[in-house]
């Protein structure tokens, strides 16, 4: 039977532990803003560990956009000189039509001090094709995720005080869960997914993530229907097939929208060595597809 001073040892040294390592994670929010005629802004999200000065991670542009594109992001950090560089250098999925050769990607450096409540990521940004020629350049400014949902759980208690607001309205509006929606990889009605992919394979698991309430779907490839009317379960479905082509497309088709609408079907796509999740959110007869293209060699 450990001793009180044992105890409390442990639950510090378990503090400690749990702090050091939630230190080397992080995760930002906020917009890129466009250097070119437009001065557009565009949202921007980015999540890495940092480990021995390494930058391991990824970013989403167009957070939940008809444009939405996921990279992995690569890059350094001096904790003494407090500088941080990152690079996108690959794309995982887009929903923009483009090839793989003209994107932009986003090179940063800049003075920062990684805490993740307080952090704030501001500053220029040099836009390059993977070629290394330059594309758009524009400013970058984020701040830490933790800051973020500090000031949304304020606001929310606030809106929650609101005797006015129903409770019906208040869900909807809830801050917190307009941020979390925003990290939901969503497929809408008629948007079209490219994923690009590494394997020889393909692997899809299928399955209800929440509440079961009788979503029903019919899954394509091409125009070969390979589930008819399936019941989505919180059972994962698992369905394997060779990647014959250079561009293999899979369409989700809604049958209902079970009990509960929308149609919300989980999908979870699996490479050599990496997942790609997302949720189909469709109404009934709604169509969504996913385009499988293999990787350029280089």
């Amino acid at each position: 039977m450990p001793t009180n001073k044992n105890v409390i040892f442990f639950l510090i040294a378990l503090f400690l532990s749990n702090s050091i390592f939630s230190q080397n994670n992080y995760e930002f929010f906020g917009i890129l803003k466009l250097n070119d005629d437009s001065k557009k802004m565009i949202t921007y999200r980015i999540k890495f560990e940092e480990k021995n000065g390494k930058i391991n991670g990824y970013s989403i542009t167009d957070l939940d956009g008809e444009h939405e594109t996921k990279n992995l992001i690569v890059g350094t950090y001096d904790s003494k000189s407090k500088i941080f560089s990152f690079y996108e250098n690959d794309i995982l999925y887009t929903k923009s039509t483009y090839s793989q050769n003209v994107f932009c990607f986003v090179n940063f450096t800049g003075k920062i001090k990684l805490i993740n409540k307080n952090s704030k990521l501001d500053g220029n940004f040099k836009g390059m094709f993977k070629n290394k020629a330059s594309c758009i350049d524009g400013t970058l400014s984020l701040i830490g995720s933790e800051n973020i949902y500090d000031k949304m759980n304020k606001l929310s208690k606030k809106i929650d005080k609101k005797k006015s607001i129903d409770a019906e309205t208040k869900a909807k509006i809830d801050p917190i869960k307009l941020i979390d929606d925003l990290k939901i990889n969503k497929l809408s009605k008629d948007q079209n997914l490219n994923v690009f992919w590494e394997d020889k394979t393909i692997t899809i698991e299928i399955f209800d993530s929440g509440k079961e309430d009788g979503d029903e779907i019919n899954l394509y490839n091409g125009s070969k229907i390979i589930l008819r009317n399936y019941k989505v379960t919180n059972k994962k479905k698992s369905i394997t097939i060779d990647l014959d082509s250079n561009n293999t497309v899979f369409t989700i088709e809604a049958i209902n929208e079970g009990t509960i609408a929308p149609n919300t079907t989980k999908l979870v796509l699996i490479d050599k060595n990496r997942t790609f999740e997302l949720m189909a959110n469709l109404s009934k007869k709604d169509k969504a597809s996913i385009t499988f293209i293999k990787k350029d060699a280089n």
